[in-house]
């Protein structure tokens, strides 16, 4: 995917994307994030992090979910962000 193209996917299922911007791509609802990191995202099995900023949990997906369906991920799945629960681009994932 191109960073244009990881913008209008954010913006197309809820997330609100301050700007266009370089890596990392971000995604804002309230305390959520979704955050596209440039060695992940432009790959052919993209993979983006989804962040809770007020609970510090972070979980990694493969498709991009709508700022609810992130919530439920995190709530369900979330670990620490060195965690890199998810991430399909880590050893042992």
């Amino acid at each position: 995917m191109t960073r244009e193209e990881i913008e209008r996917g954010f913006v197309g299922v809820g997330w609100e994307v301050p700007g266009p911007s370089r890596y990392p791509v971000v995604g804002n609802a309230g305390d959520l994030s979704i955050v596209a990191h440039e060695q992940y995202a432009e790959t052919e099995d993209p993979a983006f992090e989804l962040v809770d900023g007020r609970r510090v949990l972070s979980y990694w997906v493969r498709v991009i979910p709508t700022p609810r369906q992130a919530a439920v991920l995190l709530e369900e799945r979330g670990g620490q962000p060195e965690e890199e629960r998810g991430n399909p681009h880590k050893r042992g994932e």
